[in-house]
């Protein structure tokens, strides 16, 4: 697979996550913090590159997913429990982007990798397929494109929906 130009052109540049919405088959939201490991409110950006690159960072706001102990660069008394609470939290992965054969510039499947960099070890070399469907400026009260991304799991009974919006 590769990404086509007019795939490339259109989904280039940054993306901000608007919500982070997981819901089961058949649709209906759920909210209980197992199915939330970024928070009820993350932040996050996605960034794709014309040449075919990509990166996904995705980071939990919640004050007890982040202790004010923390800080950077590193501190003698930074605890490993508050960094693990900060790790454990956040999503980050980076690595080539394709699109699958059927994909046009408002939906199809992008694949994610083979993955260079993940904050998830087993990640790397990995490949993540996404749906995706584009909703352009103002068709649904959208000031900005958005981006809904999802993959469906038929073992997990889940789907993980995430919206982006196109940065300016």
């Amino acid at each position: 697979m590769v990404l086509p130009k007019e795939i490339a052109s259109f989904i280039s540049g940054a993306w901000l996550l608007l919500n982070n919405t997981p819901t089961d088959l058949n649709g209906t939201p759920l909210t209980g913090p197992a199915n939330l490991p970024v928070g009820l409110h993350p932040v996050g950006m996605l960034t794709y590159h014309p040449t075919g690159y990509m990166s996904a960072n995705i980071a939990s706001t919640d004050a007890d997913h982040r202790p004010l102990s923390v800080s950077y660069p590193f501190k003698a008394n930074d605890s490993d429990a508050d960094w693990a609470q900060v790790g454990k939290h956040t999503l980050a992965y980076a690595g080539q982007v394709s699109a699958s054969e059927d994909s046009t510039t408002s939906s199809g499947t992008l694949t994610h990798g083979p993955l260079v960099v993940a904050s998830i070890p087993s990640w790397v070399g990995t490949k993540q397929e996404r749906n995706y469907t584009v909703y352009p400026k103002g068709v649904k009260g959208n000031e900005n494109d958005v981006l809904h991304v999802w993959i469906r799991s038929e073992a997990s009974g889940q789907v993980g929906n995430l919206f982006w919006e196109r940065m300016p």
